[in-house]
């Protein structure tokens, strides 16, 4: 799934864009950022509801391939510029955690 299809889905909009053909094949959804870090998935999207700077460093650890914040929520100031210098594409949607789980439920390419 592209980003651009994935924002389509959630009914999400851009934060810090990000290249809308972009693809992801897995989707990895937490706000323990602990266990994002354990994860051995590649060319994922990391979905979550929290905004702070920690989200960014974990998803730039991991390789994620962007960061999609649910409910609505818009991310901190420092997470933004953070990201607009290390060029990770933030989206945001109003969906809860739950329905956006649920849009994206068969992004994996077959």
């Amino acid at each position: 799934m592209t980003l651009a299809e994935c924002l389509e889905r959630v009914d999400g909009s851009w934060i810090i864009p990000g290249k809308e053909t972009e693809e992801f094949f897995d989707v990895v959804v937490s706000d323990l950022m602990s266990d994002v870090l354990v994860t051995e998935l590649e060319d994922f999207l990391l979905v979550t509801s929290l905004t702070s700077e920690q989200v960014l460093r974990t998803a730039d650890i991991v390789d994620a391939r962007a960061i999609l914040i649910t409910n609505g929520k818009q991310p901190q100031e420092r997470m933004r510029s953070l990201a607009q210098h290390q060029t990770m594409p933030i989206m945001v949607t109003p969906l809860t955690t739950f329905d956006t789980c649920r849009a994206l439920a068969d992004c994996k390419k077959q």
